[in-house]
């Protein structure tokens, strides 16, 4: 039995390589063209790739037959089956997907997988559509594509939207305030007397004292920890749900640990106050997403603050239809008895998604292609579908609506709107936003909806402009890019200190704020910053430090 099972399997695997092959090999298709071959990732809602409005659209403007060599849908499948393509040599011509690490990036890159793109990107002869990127957002474009070894082996989406940039959006209930004649906080100590208010004169009226202070969930993946967003009120701090950030200094030059500043133990202590107050949940640190979502959603409301990435933590909020969300209202970053008032930023990563291999027979074709995705007209056919049909940019169609960015004087108008959802409908008019893509910051805050008509009177279709306003500069002149990249024997160096140092610092956290160690003892705080060192801080830091001069 298990003699036939290893022949099953390598029966399978042997088939798969000549399917793939015969697929990829072809240098001419119907009529003469050339054949470029995609392995494409693949999207549930793509009902057909070939038989596509954008695949079609590409092949015309470049006379070319292009033929899809399907990968899986689940990534870790895809890093898997990309390896057995790898190590047996049975490529297609590019690959395009949003699931390769950046290790292994550098690591196919070096061994010559995915070729090298440098010339190509070294003039705009070459690439034409790159070099028509405003020279801002095309430094950032190329500083994120170039890997460790100084080479660049792809072409990424670069599609910066403020809400995905600044998710630690604090959100207070105004209802309570205006019950209770307060004033709105604008400061550390301005928020806690309001919340020591809440907590003794039972705003929510039911007679009993349930409400809570702060909520939130600390490990949570998208904005929900209010430790974070109060922590930014003493220090610049950035923290994902399985490590805390490592930032710049003031000259942009030193790469440093934000928490072990001395303003980042005063924001310990600060919060321990409101602990100790009885205004700081602490369920904030044992909560999942689940409780989370129950305490903000509690009948009657028993939140007075919190932080959010996405208003789907409140049901049918988008639709202001969720009576506690009607409650709250978006407020700035507190201002701490130092005068910082940072907001949590989370500088925009694209997707490292199209690679050009060592099978392709005519790598300047394929990067002409992958190029011309690029372009104005066909980055946006990527994200919406077919203009006049899903998307209109039509003068008279754009007077016709507006949104919160152009309403509250942002931008002067909008760029696009959307006639139809197909993002979120099963069609064959794009590729489900893979491949290279260029959209500015401007251009994705400038949308509207057929569907969905902008209504100023709506509480949920006004906080993109306000998070705008209150939070995508809020943060400090030099922001540290991430994901820092790293050779593979310097992340294999530091992949141990950074579990190790992240947990620990998560744990001191966690303790520090509720009292289990007291935040006012030096000899505890040294013991803080003395174990950090010992599990290998400052093997994190110099490593980061290297690999951030090579970015400079």
């Amino acid at each position: 039995m298990k003699r036939r099972v290893i022949v099953t399997v390598f029966l399978l695997f042997a088939m798969a390589g000549m399917i793939f092959a015969a697929g990829s090999q072809p240098v001419r298709g119907g009529g003469g063209m050339p054949v470029l071959t995609i392995g494409m990732e693949t999207h549930s809602f793509i009902t057909d790739y070939k038989n596509n409005y954008l695949t079609q659209y590409l092949e015309k403007l470049h006379n070319i037959d292009i033929q899809f060599y399907m990968l899986p849908e689940n990534p870790q499948e895809i890093r898997t089956k990309l390896a057995l393509m790898v190590s047996s040599g049975d490529l297609p011509d590019v690959i395009i997907t949003d699931d390769i690490p950046l290790e292994a990036i550098f690591d196919y890159g070096t061994k010559g997988a995915f070729i090298a793109l440098d010339k190509y990107l070294a003039s705009p002869s070459t690439a034409p559509y790159f070099y028509q990127i405003p020279e801002e957002d095309r430094k950032a474009y190329r500083q994120y594509i170039t890997s460790a070894d100084g080479h660049i082996y792809n072409l990424a989406r670069y599609e910066p939207e403020t809400w995905n940039l600044t998710p630690n959006r604090q959100y207070i209930n105004k209802a309570w305030i205006d019950k209770l004649g307060l004033k709105m906080p604008a400061t550390t100590e301005e928020l806690r007397q309001v919340l020591i208010a809440f907590r003794d004169r039972d705003p929510n009226g039911n007679g009993r004292k349930d409400e809570i202070g702060i909520t939130g969930w600390f490990r949570g993946t998208y904005g929900e920890n209010p430790i974070c967003a109060l922590i930014n009120s003493f220090v610049f701090y950035t923290q994902s749900s399985s490590s805390p950030g490592l930032t710049l200094d003031s000259t942009g030059q030193k790469v440093i640990a934000p928490f072990v500043d001395p303003e980042f133990r005063r924001a310990l202590q600060y919060l321990n106050t409101l602990y100790r107050d009885g205004v700081l949940s602490a369920s904030v640190f044992t909560n999942d997403q689940q409780q989370y979502r129950a305490e903000l959603n509690n009948n009657p409301p028993i939140v007075a603050l919190t932080t959010a990435g996405s208003l789907s933590n409140w049901p049918q909020a988008s639709i202001d239809k969720n009576p506690n969300f009607a409650e709250l209202v978006m407020v700035p970053p507190f201002k701490g008895p130092g005068g910082a008032a940072y907001s949590a930023y989370t500088g925009f990563v694209p997707n490292a998604s199209t690679f050009i291999t060592s099978a392709c027979k005519n790598p300047d074709l394929a990067f002409k292609v992958m190029d011309s995705m690029l372009e104005h007209t066909i980055s946006i056919i990527q994200r919406f579908g077919e203009e006049g049909v899903d998307w209109t940019r039509k003068p008279e169609d754009l007077a016709k609506d507006t949104n919160a960015y152009v309403q509250l004087g942002i931008y002067p108008s909008l760029s696009i709107v959307e006639i139809t959802d197909i993002w979120n409908s099963p069609s064959n008019k794009f590729w489900h936003n893979q491949g290279p893509r260029y959209a500015s910051m401007q251009q994705g805050n400038t949308r509207g909806s057929m569907q969905a008509p902008y209504n100023p009177a709506s509480a949920a279709a006004m906080v993109n402009g306000y998070n705008y306003q209150y939070n995508l500069n809020a943060h400090p002149q030099h922001i540290l890019p991430s994901p820092l990249k790293y050779t593979a024997p310097e992340a294999e160096k530091i992949s141990e200190p950074i579990v190790n140092v992240s947990e620990y610092v998560f744990q001191s956290i966690a303790e520090f704020v509720t009292g289990a160690r007291d935040i006012n003892n030096d000899t505890l705080w040294n013991n803080y910053l003395r174990d950090l060192n010992n599990m290998g801080l400052q093997t994190w830091l110099s490593t980061a430090q290297t690999a951030y001069d090579r970015v400079k």
